[in-house]
């Protein structure tokens, strides 16, 4: 989102009309739980990939996101790709949090 707009909802929030501020804070509320069901979305595909790796290596992803870290694992292919999961999944769960913060303060 560019400054302008930025600027722009700032003025409003502070010096519109009741009614704009209503409408305004709605429509960004509206706007974050879209986003809030796409990254939810998106961890559920990414915990499938996670489960079948799981399954696949008998180890949770917490313990290989750690190992993989500490240099116990080496540079596999294969574990650079779950390593790449497991962080996407950190990332997502994050920002989840974040704009459940956002819609419920």
């Amino acid at each position: 989102m560019s400054t302008d707009y930025v600027s722009a909802l700032k003025f409003h929030l502070s010096h519109g009309l009741e009614f704009e501020k209503k409408y305004i804070t709605s429509t960004i509320n509206k706007m974050f739980k879209v986003e809030l069901d796409m990254v939810r979305r998106e961890i559920k595909q990414i915990e499938i990939a996670l489960s079948e790796l799981e399954l696949r290596h008998n180890m949770s992803s917490d313990i290989f996101y750690n190992k993989f870290n500490a240099g116990e694992l080496g540079d596999d292919r294969k574990y650079i790709k779950w390593y790449a999961y497991k962080d996407t999944h950190n990332k997502l769960i994050e920002r989840a949090d974040e704009i459940k913060k956002l819609i419920h303060a």
